[in-house]
């Protein structure tokens, strides 16, 4: 009988977190700002990390099955001869064969965050600044 009670206590604890978590989620007033974030972050490992790679590199399984080169989103060389506009059409449209298209299943906004996310791949350190400037 008392292992029921605890067992029924314990339940009762874990419904009222998880009803605190959906509406913690829900309400806009909490982690609106780093939101688009973390959801390209899912997004991307769901959508592009099997080929990409979860750094980006190119390196994803499917990639690495493959006899395709992936592009490297962290090497700046590469990631400045892409526009967002570039980006933004890739994830849209997709690329030939290979790539599939994402504009039919993510909005505008969740597009743009990825492409934000993508470029965070890029870790390029800034140019050095003169002697005698400002910070």
């Amino acid at each position: 009988m008392l292992l029921t009670d605890v067992l029924s206590r314990l339940r009762y604890q874990w419904f009222l977190v998880a009803l605190m978590v959906l509406v913690v989620e829900a309400s806009p007033a909490f982690g609106a700002e780093g939101q688009g974030a973390s959801s390209a972050r899912a997004s991307y490992g769901l959508r592009c990390g099997t080929c990409h790679g979860g750094s980006g590199k190119g390196d994803g399984w499917r990639a690495k099955l493959s006899w395709l080169k992936m592009p490297d989103f962290s090497n700046s060389a590469y990631m400045q001869t892409r526009s967002d506009d570039d980006l933004l059409l890739a994830l849209k449209q997709g690329r030939k064969s290979v790539m599939p298209a994402f504009g039919l299943e993510m909005t505008d906004r969740e597009l743009k965050d990825m492409v934000a996310y993508i470029r965070s791949f890029d870790k390029a350190p800034e140019p050095p600044k003169p002697a005698g400037t400002a910070r």
